[in-house]
């Protein structure tokens, strides 16, 4: 019988020991076997999912935590062809959302009951690391501000940390530019997010059409280097009204980006530009 190995974050957002023996005996009853690995940091997460992951006849291999603990697990699993879900127990926990699981126990139930279905990642590579992402990333404005936002607030104001994190960027603003080259056109931009789900940072809405069922990313630039100019085209796109001298759309399945500004990936910081983006369909395949 399939087995499945959840991984947990004990530093996640909303992490309940109790919440969490409970999705387990839901589905040890529900006759999937669980095996319960509590880890201390995202490396520790991605080195349990990969020997996880690369046995034969491999566990289905369970994400429980935030956003941040979903991209260490899944990076665990290149190479691997494994099936994978989610548990949600973060902060935000934007790819439950995508996936339509509102609260753990009904991941529980997806769990049981779901099928898998092949997905896409995005790899990050420059000279010094490469990972990948599984919902957004992005080179710029909020690259910026993720790096802003300390553990410690994070915990003790949850998304409001952003906000406080939003209005230090703005006071170190930066005015240089993004050349981007994707396999169809050149541009340039300030900021620049790449989209591999339809939600940023939550509820909102900021690429409708992506999804990483979609082979594509659909990217999104603002454009123009001042701070007006940036906050205009935010408060715009998140009102549903892009403006086309502020706002650039795109889809690519491959971005060069050059020039040196922070990256986020799936809401951790993940390093500076310059680096390449490539899309990996078929990456491995989630419980839906």
């Amino acid at each position: 019988m399939k087995q499945c190995v959840i991984i947990a974050n004990r530093g996640a957002g909303s992490f309940s020991q109790g919440c969490l023996d409970r999705i387990c005996s839901e589905i040890s009853a529900g006759g999937l076997p669980v095996e319960l690995k509590l880890c201390r940091d995202f490396a520790e997460m991605t080195a349990t999912a990969a020997a996880a992951s690369r046995v034969p006849d491999s566990p289905i291999v369970v994400a429980a935590g935030g956003d941040g603990t979903i991209n260490a697990v899944l990076n665990g699993l290149a190479g691997n062809s494994a099936v994978c879900a989610v548990i949600p127990m973060g902060t935000a926990n934007v790819m439950a959302i995508e996936l339509g699981i509102n609260a753990p126990e009904q991941a529980a139930s997806r769990l049981l009951s779901g099928q898998p279905r092949p997905f896409t990642a995005g790899l990050l590579k420059n000279s010094n690391r490469s990972s990948r992402f599984f919902l957004m990333a992005g080179a710029g404005f909020d690259g910026q501000i993720v790096r802003a936002v300390s553990l410690k607030e994070k915990r003790l104001l949850g998304k409001t940390a952003y906000l406080f994190a939003a209005i230090r960027s703005l006071i170190s603003w930066d005015v240089s530019e993004l050349q981007v080259t994707t396999e169809r056109e050149e541009f340039s931009c300030s900021s620049l997010i790449v989209c591999n789900s339809s939600r940023y940072g939550g509820s909102f809405s900021l690429a409708p059409a992506a999804n990483m069922f979609s082979p594509t990313f659909e990217i999104v630039a603002i454009k123009g280097n001042s701070r007006g100019i940036s906050l205009r085209a935010v408060a715009e796109t998140m009102l549903g009204r892009d403006n086309p001298e502020q706002i650039f759309r795109t889809t690519a399945r491959m971005i060069r980006i050059r020039g040196a500004k922070p990256v986020q990936a799936d809401g951790d910081d993940w390093g500076d530009s310059p680096l390449e983006i490539i899309a990996e369909p078929d990456f491995a395949s989630i419980i839906i």
